[in-house]
């Protein structure tokens, strides 16, 4: 026991290792004082050790008799204190990052819309979100920054996103694109913000009910183009090279402007069968149509080369795309047609136009809904698995045919004079015979 410093001890043991250790009623985990007790501070072992040797076990600090009771004066303190300085001090919790948009949009669109690595209960890989694309252009162009290319909220802390930061967005969108493009900005923030509050413990979307700019019952479109807005459409797009033949196309097959646009030669046949890929996550799909020939005249008007394996083929390498000027420039030239504005309609509506066309023309609802590819609904969709070929086709016909009628109404007039009567084979002879007298 040292004289100088209360609880300090020497030990030397049979192979001459000498030990500093201190006596002292050391804390508990649960903070009481224990029973006295020892333990080791350290080896001796002088600075100036050179005839002899000295032991020390591994992993046990190297002391000198001052720096022995210094270490013992700072154990008492820490004890004093009510901590037990045998411990080792708990390490630091590693300073996470603090999430943002931008990286939480990163892992939302690796893990939920693109489903990286992710496969399904027969260990096949899951397809990504269909709107993927979308996705990707909405947060580039609208939340991470604007149309101009200025910052918006790519570096914002999301947790620092408020209820009031949210509207203020919305507000901007709709003052700069419209109700509708800030509906659909919203639609996929609550998506992310969903997705993460369902991964992390502290995080409160604050998108709530009623933030929505438009109804639903508001957005349903009723219009479609009338015989006489038909026909200026028609000679409109004869004008309109590429993206008037599509147009066109659109009125008569009744096909997603999407299936329509990315039409590929090599999976239509020379006689007009259509097939039209499924993709996955898909609802519905028309899967083979025949296409009428007013609509093969049009494909064969196409210009085809190995370099543009599209039907409707665009300026670069890939199929048409980007229909904001190309629909401008005809609406342009129907109102020139026409000689008086058309009121606003939109590609989608030439689908519409071409659903009630071909009621019009005597088509049953079931097969024009199985021509534009609808789910069909309750047991009839689950149990009637008839793929409809030959009905699909002679309602595209149908179709065709009454669009025809539309573009040319002198067609339809029938002459009202009396027909004239062919002589029958006796007048004929009694004439002959008079004439021969």
């Amino acid at each position: 026991m040292d004289e100088i410093e209360a609880g300090l001890i020497v030990r030397i043991n049979p192979k001459r290792r000498v030990s500093f250790l201190l006596m002292a009623r050391f804390p508990g985990g649960d903070g009481t004082t224990g029973h006295a007790s020892r333990r080791v501070l350290g080896d001796y072992c002088p600075a100036d050790a050179k005839d002899r040797v000295y032991v020390v076990a591994k992993g046990v600090s190297r002391l000198t008799l001052d720096a022995a009771r210094q270490k013992a004066r700072e154990w008492k303190a820490m004890i004093a204190e009510g901590v037990d300085p045998g411990k080792p001090e708990p390490e630091a919790e590693p300073e996470v990052e603090a999430d943002t948009i931008a990286s939480v949009f990163a892992e939302y669109l690796k893990r939920h819309v693109m489903k990286e690595g992710q496969k399904d209960g027969r260990g096949k890989p899951l397809a990504p979100l269909r709107s993927a694309s979308e996705i990707q252009r909405i947060f580039d162009h609208y939340i991470f920054a604007d149309l101009d290319g200025n910052e918006r909220w790519r570096d914002r802390l999301i947790a620092s996103i408020a209820r009031r930061d949210v509207t203020k967005l919305l507000d901007t969108i709709q003052d700069a694109s419209g109700a509708t493009q800030s509906d659909a900005v919203l639609a996929q923030l609550s998506a992310m913000f969903n997705w993460h509050a369902a991964r992390d413990d502290d995080f409160v979307s604050p998108i709530v009910r009623g933030m929505k700019r438009t109804k639903s019952s508001e957005r349903k479109r009723k219009r479609i183009l009338s015989d006489e807005e038909i026909r200026i459409f028609w000679r409109a797009c004869e004008t309109q090279g590429t993206f008037g033949a599509f147009c066109q196309s659109l009125l008569l097959t009744l096909q997603r402007r999407e299936k329509l646009r990315l039409m590929h030669r090599d999976f239509l046949t020379p006689d007009g069968l259509w097939a039209i890929p499924t993709e996955d996550r898909e609802k519905g799909n028309a899967e083979y149509i025949r296409l009428p020939p007013m609509v093969m005249q049009i494909v064969r008007k196409q210009p085809a080369s190995p370099s543009a394996p599209y039907v409707f083929q665009g300026r670069l390498k890939g199929p048409i795309n980007g229909f904001t000027k190309d629909k401008a420039a005809l609406d342009a030239k129907m109102e020139e047609l026409a000689g008086h504005p058309i009121p606003h309609w939109v590609l989608h509506d030439l689908r519409r136009t071409g659903k009630t066309l071909m009621i019009r023309s005597g088509v049953s609802p079931h097969v024009s809904e199985r021509v534009m590819g609808h789910v069909i609904p309750g047991v009839e969709g689950v149990y009637d698995q008839y793929e409809y070929l030959a009905e699909k086709t002679a309602a595209l016909r149908k179709l065709a045919t009454l669009v025809a009628r539309i573009l040319n109404p002198k067609d339809n007039v029938v002459s009202m004079k009396p027909p004239v009567r062919s002589r029958s084979r006796t007048e004929k002879a009694g004439s002959d015979r008079a004439a021969a007298l």
